[in-house]
Protein backbone atom coordinates (compact mmCIF):
# COMPACT_ATOMS: atom_id res chain seq x y z
CA UNK A 1 0.00 0.00 0.00
CA UNK A 2 0.92 3.20 -1.06
CA UNK A 3 0.76 6.50 0.92
CA UNK A 4 0.86 8.75 -2.87
CA UNK A 5 -1.53 10.73 -3.83
CA UNK A 6 -1.82 11.42 -7.87
CA UNK A 7 -4.84 13.73 -7.51
CA UNK A 8 -3.10 16.22 -5.15
CA UNK A 9 0.75 15.64 -6.76
CA UNK A 10 -0.59 16.55 -10.08
CA UNK A 11 -2.58 19.14 -9.38
CA UNK A 12 0.10 21.37 -7.29
CA UNK A 13 2.30 20.15 -10.08
CA UNK A 14 0.40 21.53 -12.74
CA UNK A 15 -0.80 24.57 -11.28
CA UNK A 16 2.65 25.75 -10.23
CA UNK A 17 4.21 24.31 -14.14
CA UNK A 18 1.90 24.14 -17.26
CA UNK A 19 4.53 24.35 -19.16
CA UNK A 20 6.49 21.76 -20.91
CA UNK A 21 9.02 21.15 -17.78
CA UNK A 22 5.42 20.85 -15.85
CA UNK A 23 4.19 17.77 -18.12
CA UNK A 24 7.36 16.53 -19.55
CA UNK A 25 11.01 16.00 -17.66
CA UNK A 26 10.53 17.96 -14.43
CA UNK A 27 14.00 19.43 -13.29
CA UNK A 28 15.11 19.46 -16.68
CA UNK A 29 14.39 22.99 -17.93
CA UNK A 30 11.96 24.15 -20.85
CA UNK A 31 15.05 24.02 -23.08
CA UNK A 32 16.00 20.39 -22.85
CA UNK A 33 11.74 19.75 -22.65
CA UNK A 34 11.54 21.63 -25.66
CA UNK A 35 13.38 19.32 -28.08
CA UNK A 36 12.27 16.12 -25.95
CA UNK A 37 8.71 17.58 -27.15
CA UNK A 38 10.37 17.46 -30.63
CA UNK A 39 11.36 14.33 -30.79
CA UNK A 40 7.68 13.19 -28.97
CA UNK A 41 6.35 14.97 -32.06
CA UNK A 42 8.60 13.43 -35.34
CA UNK A 43 8.30 9.93 -33.24
CA UNK A 44 4.28 10.06 -33.18
CA UNK A 45 3.44 11.45 -36.25
CA UNK A 46 5.83 8.83 -38.06
CA UNK A 47 4.29 5.99 -36.17
CA UNK A 48 0.53 7.19 -36.23
CA UNK A 49 0.20 8.40 -40.15
CA UNK A 50 1.12 5.16 -41.11
CA UNK A 51 -2.17 3.70 -39.70
CA UNK A 52 -5.04 2.78 -42.14
CA UNK A 53 -7.59 4.58 -40.49
CA UNK A 54 -9.86 7.24 -41.76
CA UNK A 55 -9.19 10.78 -40.20
CA UNK A 56 -11.31 12.78 -41.06
CA UNK A 57 -14.10 10.58 -39.76
CA UNK A 58 -11.68 9.36 -36.76
CA UNK A 59 -13.43 9.62 -33.04
CA UNK A 60 -10.06 9.83 -30.50
CA UNK A 61 -10.01 10.03 -27.09
CA UNK A 62 -6.82 11.31 -25.56
CA UNK A 63 -6.04 9.88 -21.79
CA UNK A 64 -3.59 12.11 -19.38
CA UNK A 65 -4.02 15.57 -22.20
CA UNK A 66 -1.55 17.72 -19.50
CA UNK A 67 -1.38 20.76 -21.66
CA UNK A 68 -2.21 19.55 -24.58
CA UNK A 69 0.88 18.25 -26.90
CA UNK A 70 -1.31 15.34 -28.41
CA UNK A 71 -4.31 17.63 -29.20
CA UNK A 72 -2.23 19.89 -31.30
CA UNK A 73 -0.77 16.76 -33.19
CA UNK A 74 -4.58 14.99 -33.13
CA UNK A 75 -5.73 18.46 -34.80
CA UNK A 76 -2.21 18.53 -37.17
CA UNK A 77 -3.88 15.00 -38.81
CA UNK A 78 -7.11 16.60 -38.64
CA UNK A 79 -9.39 14.01 -37.22
CA UNK A 80 -13.04 14.18 -36.82
CA UNK A 81 -13.74 14.34 -33.02
CA UNK A 82 -11.07 14.86 -30.17
CA UNK A 83 -11.72 13.96 -26.60
CA UNK A 84 -9.03 14.86 -23.79
CA UNK A 85 -9.00 13.60 -20.52
CA UNK A 86 -6.89 14.16 -17.41
CA UNK A 87 -6.97 13.48 -13.66
CA UNK A 88 -6.59 16.94 -12.82
CA UNK A 89 -8.69 19.73 -12.42
CA UNK A 90 -6.20 22.47 -13.27
CA UNK A 91 -5.59 20.20 -17.01
CA UNK A 92 -9.16 20.50 -17.65
CA UNK A 93 -9.31 24.63 -16.84
CA UNK A 94 -6.30 25.41 -18.80
CA UNK A 95 -7.08 23.34 -22.19
CA UNK A 96 -10.72 23.93 -22.00
CA UNK A 97 -9.16 27.89 -22.45
CA UNK A 98 -6.72 26.89 -24.94
CA UNK A 99 -9.01 24.74 -27.12
CA UNK A 100 -12.62 26.22 -26.24
CA UNK A 101 -14.33 23.99 -29.22
CA UNK A 102 -13.17 20.69 -28.15
CA UNK A 103 -14.66 18.68 -25.12
CA UNK A 104 -12.20 17.51 -22.17
CA UNK A 105 -13.72 15.44 -19.35
CA UNK A 106 -11.73 15.23 -15.57
CA UNK A 107 -11.29 11.56 -15.75
CA UNK A 108 -9.58 8.76 -13.57
CA UNK A 109 -8.55 6.40 -16.44
CA UNK A 110 -8.01 3.86 -13.24
CA UNK A 111 -10.91 4.19 -11.48
CA UNK A 112 -14.58 4.54 -12.88
CA UNK A 113 -15.51 6.24 -16.03
CA UNK A 114 -17.85 9.46 -16.84
CA UNK A 115 -21.30 8.82 -18.71
CA UNK A 116 -19.99 11.06 -21.34
CA UNK A 117 -17.14 8.63 -22.25
CA UNK A 118 -19.37 5.58 -22.34
CA UNK A 119 -21.71 6.82 -25.25
CA UNK A 120 -19.62 5.58 -27.86
CA UNK A 121 -17.26 3.79 -29.20
CA UNK A 122 -13.84 5.40 -30.61
CA UNK A 123 -11.12 4.27 -32.92
CA UNK A 124 -8.07 5.45 -31.24
CA UNK A 125 -7.06 6.05 -27.51
CA UNK A 126 -4.02 7.14 -26.54
CA UNK A 127 -2.18 7.42 -23.16
CA UNK A 128 1.33 9.20 -23.59
CA UNK A 129 3.34 9.39 -20.72
CA UNK A 130 0.63 8.63 -18.38
CA UNK A 131 0.34 4.93 -17.05
CA UNK A 132 3.59 4.59 -15.60
CA UNK A 133 2.15 7.06 -13.46
CA UNK A 134 -0.85 4.84 -11.86
CA UNK A 135 1.39 3.53 -9.42
CA UNK A 136 -1.17 0.95 -8.02
CA UNK A 137 -1.23 -2.76 -10.34
CA UNK A 138 -4.57 -2.90 -9.70
CA UNK A 139 -5.50 0.39 -10.97
CA UNK A 140 -2.96 -0.04 -13.89
CA UNK A 141 -5.13 -2.89 -14.80
CA UNK A 142 -8.01 -1.30 -14.74
CA UNK A 143 -7.09 1.81 -16.75
CA UNK A 144 -6.18 -1.30 -19.31
CA UNK A 145 -9.41 -2.71 -19.37
CA UNK A 146 -11.08 1.10 -19.72
CA UNK A 147 -9.24 2.04 -22.39
CA UNK A 148 -10.29 -1.54 -24.04
CA UNK A 149 -14.06 -1.02 -23.37
CA UNK A 150 -13.56 2.84 -24.90
CA UNK A 151 -12.51 1.22 -28.14
CA UNK A 152 -14.45 0.14 -31.13
CA UNK A 153 -14.11 -3.36 -32.78
CA UNK A 154 -10.65 -3.06 -34.56
CA UNK A 155 -9.83 0.57 -32.96
CA UNK A 156 -6.20 1.31 -31.41
CA UNK A 157 -4.96 1.63 -28.24
CA UNK A 158 -1.20 3.68 -28.49
CA UNK A 159 0.68 4.08 -25.99
CA UNK A 160 4.18 4.86 -24.27
CA UNK A 161 5.86 3.08 -21.26
CA UNK A 162 9.56 1.86 -20.17
CA UNK A 163 8.79 -1.68 -20.58
CA UNK A 164 11.72 -2.85 -18.71
CA UNK A 165 12.98 -6.67 -19.56
CA UNK A 166 14.32 -7.33 -16.05
CA UNK A 167 12.76 -5.78 -13.03
CA UNK A 168 10.04 -3.74 -11.56
CA UNK A 169 11.28 -0.02 -10.56
CA UNK A 170 9.08 1.89 -8.08
CA UNK A 171 9.53 5.40 -7.45
CA UNK A 172 6.86 7.30 -5.13
CA UNK A 173 5.07 8.88 -8.41
CA UNK A 174 6.08 6.36 -11.51
CA UNK A 175 6.44 2.84 -11.39
CA UNK A 176 8.43 0.96 -14.04
CA UNK A 177 7.18 -2.35 -15.19
CA UNK A 178 8.47 -5.17 -17.01
CA UNK A 179 7.39 -5.85 -20.48
CA UNK A 180 5.99 -9.19 -19.65
CA UNK A 181 4.10 -7.63 -17.09
CA UNK A 182 2.66 -5.43 -19.65
CA UNK A 183 1.75 -7.59 -21.63
CA UNK A 184 -0.35 -9.88 -19.45
CA UNK A 185 -2.23 -6.97 -18.98
CA UNK A 186 -2.79 -6.81 -22.19
CA UNK A 187 -3.52 -10.09 -22.69
CA UNK A 188 -6.16 -10.68 -20.27
CA UNK A 189 -8.10 -7.32 -21.44
CA UNK A 190 -7.80 -9.13 -25.03
CA UNK A 191 -5.58 -6.47 -26.65
CA UNK A 192 -3.41 -7.72 -29.55
CA UNK A 193 -0.11 -6.24 -29.89
CA UNK A 194 0.90 -4.71 -33.14
CA UNK A 195 3.90 -3.08 -32.75
CA UNK A 196 6.75 -1.52 -30.19
CA UNK A 197 9.14 0.75 -31.08
CA UNK A 198 11.79 3.56 -29.43
CA UNK A 199 10.30 6.76 -28.68
CA UNK A 200 13.61 7.83 -27.31
CA UNK A 201 16.97 6.55 -26.96
CA UNK A 202 19.83 8.88 -25.91
CA UNK A 203 18.18 11.84 -24.32
CA UNK A 204 16.10 10.35 -21.99
CA UNK A 205 16.29 8.24 -18.50
CA UNK A 206 18.14 4.75 -19.62
CA UNK A 207 16.02 2.72 -17.07
CA UNK A 208 16.36 -0.61 -18.87
CA UNK A 209 20.37 -0.31 -18.75
CA UNK A 210 21.96 -2.16 -16.52
CA UNK A 211 25.54 -0.91 -16.90
CA UNK A 212 26.89 1.31 -14.30
CA UNK A 213 28.67 3.22 -16.51
CA UNK A 214 26.08 4.65 -18.93
CA UNK A 215 23.94 4.99 -15.52
CA UNK A 216 26.72 7.22 -14.89
CA UNK A 217 27.04 9.07 -18.08
CA UNK A 218 23.15 9.70 -17.88
CA UNK A 219 23.48 11.29 -14.00
CA UNK A 220 26.12 13.30 -14.75
CA UNK A 221 24.79 14.54 -18.11
CA UNK A 222 20.97 15.25 -16.32
CA UNK A 223 22.47 16.84 -13.30
CA UNK A 224 24.69 19.30 -15.70
CA UNK A 225 21.70 20.27 -17.32
CA UNK A 226 19.76 20.77 -14.35
CA UNK A 227 21.99 23.29 -13.02
CA UNK A 228 23.33 25.31 -16.58
CA UNK A 229 20.00 25.57 -17.86
CA UNK A 230 20.49 27.30 -20.97
CA UNK A 231 22.85 24.26 -21.43
CA UNK A 232 19.80 21.64 -21.75
CA UNK A 233 18.59 23.81 -25.20
CA UNK A 234 22.12 23.33 -26.63
CA UNK A 235 22.43 20.19 -25.71
CA UNK A 236 19.30 19.01 -26.63
CA UNK A 237 19.51 20.70 -30.53
CA UNK A 238 22.91 18.94 -30.38
CA UNK A 239 21.29 14.87 -29.98
CA UNK A 240 18.13 16.09 -32.16
CA UNK A 241 18.91 14.83 -35.34
CA UNK A 242 20.84 12.00 -33.81
CA UNK A 243 17.87 10.93 -31.69
CA UNK A 244 15.40 10.74 -34.91
CA UNK A 245 17.58 8.71 -36.82
CA UNK A 246 18.16 6.04 -33.75
CA UNK A 247 14.38 6.25 -33.34
CA UNK A 248 13.89 5.78 -36.46
CA UNK A 249 16.07 2.52 -37.07
CA UNK A 250 16.34 0.98 -33.67
CA UNK A 251 13.77 -1.78 -32.73
CA UNK A 252 14.06 -0.98 -28.70
CA UNK A 253 16.06 1.50 -26.83
CA UNK A 254 16.73 1.14 -23.24
CA UNK A 255 14.45 3.86 -22.49
CA UNK A 256 10.63 5.03 -23.00
CA UNK A 257 8.61 3.01 -26.17
CA UNK A 258 5.90 3.46 -27.94
CA UNK A 259 3.57 0.29 -28.07
CA UNK A 260 0.52 -0.02 -30.98
CA UNK A 261 -2.08 -2.29 -29.57
CA UNK A 262 -5.36 -3.30 -31.04
CA UNK A 263 -9.10 -4.40 -30.50
CA UNK A 264 -10.09 -7.88 -32.13
CA UNK A 265 -12.68 -6.47 -34.60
Amino acid sequence: MTSFDPQIYWEMRLRTNSGLSGVGYIGMGEGYNHWLYKVRQRVFLRAVSRLPVDWAGAKVVDVGSGNGFYIERWKELEVGTVIGTDLTGASIEYLRKRFPNDPFYQVDIGGTLIQPLKNGFYDIVTAFDVLFHIVDDTRYQRAIENIYGLLKPGGWFIFSENFLHERIERRPHQVSRCLGDIMECLRRSNFRVVRRMPMFVLMNDPIDQRSRLIRWGWHSFSTLVRRVNWLGLALGMILYPMELFLTGCLKESPTTEMMICRKPE
